[in-house]
């Protein structure tokens, strides 16, 4: 079964961008979770633990989560063809 990439990338992207909102949202609402953020964030560059931090964490996560499936779809489809 081939993987379509476009939409994989699309699906990669959207949930790990809608879960950063989400788990961030939620820190900065309630300030449930600060430490696991921090820790997560140190792999991220130019993290900020803020409203701002929590606009370009969502970006980040979109285009990093789109390109990550459309290549990995791409790289299943080629090695299923062999």
């Amino acid at each position: 079964m081939e993987l379509k990439p476009k939409a994989l990338g699309l699906t990669v992207g959207l949930l790990s961008g809608a879960g950063w909102l989400v788990m961030m949202g939620v820190s900065l609402l309630t300030g449930f979770g600060t430490r696991t953020l921090h820790t997560f964030g140190s792999f991220h560059p130019w993290f900020s633990y803020s409203w701002t931090g929590l606009v370009w964490m969502v970006i980040l996560h979109l285009v990093a989560g789109y390109v990550l499936g459309l290549i990995f779809a791409s790289v299943y489809n080629w090695a299923l063809k062999k």
